[in-house]
């Protein structure tokens, strides 16, 4: 069963995972996060600052509700248009509740990254290279389920 969540409560969650992935590499450190149209149910697009071993980064990123391949392209495309606007280094990453192997390969060809609330990571800033994997929780949930019977033991008489 899929829980709808607002686009707010969802730019707030994209931003906290954007802080925790950010936050488990040395040398990176956020410096502001930008929300411009936080509080308008349209809010879908902040700006992160990041450090990276003193050189500043900026991510544009666009909060997708759904990462269908179909809808990242244009999606990607708005994102650059409105990063050629007032960013023209920022890097743009998409940050989506799940952005699956086929999205993946999208966002990598138009060089931007991505992050789901995942776990699932790929961001480039200059100098660090964030590549996250996480395993899908069905796998997870046999991983550690999976009690195999020790094997029997025989003794020659």
């Amino acid at each position: 069963m899929k829980t709808m969540i607002s686009k707010n409560e969802l730019t707030i969650r994209a931003a906290e995972a954007l802080r925790a992935v950010l936050a488990e590499v040395s040398g990176t450190r956020v410096r502001e996060i930008s929300h411009p149209s936080l509080g308008k149910e349209s809010a879908s697009v902040f700006t992160a600052s990041v450090e990276v071993y003193g050189n500043r980064h900026m991510l544009a990123c666009e909060i997708a509700s759904d990462a269908q391949p179909a809808h990242l392209r244009p999606l990607l495309d708005e994102l650059r248009g409105s990063i050629a606007d007032s960013h023209l280094n920022a890097t743009p990453v998409i940050i989506a509740p799940h952005i699956d192997e086929e999205a993946r390969t999208i966002c990598n060809e138009n060089r931007a990254g991505f992050l789901d609330l995942e776990g699932n990571a790929r961001i480039a800033l200059g100098e660090v290279f964030i590549l996250k994997r996480t395993i899908p929780h069905a796998a997870r949930h046999t991983a550690t389920n999976h009690n195999p019977k020790p094997a029997a033991h025989h003794t020659a008489a």
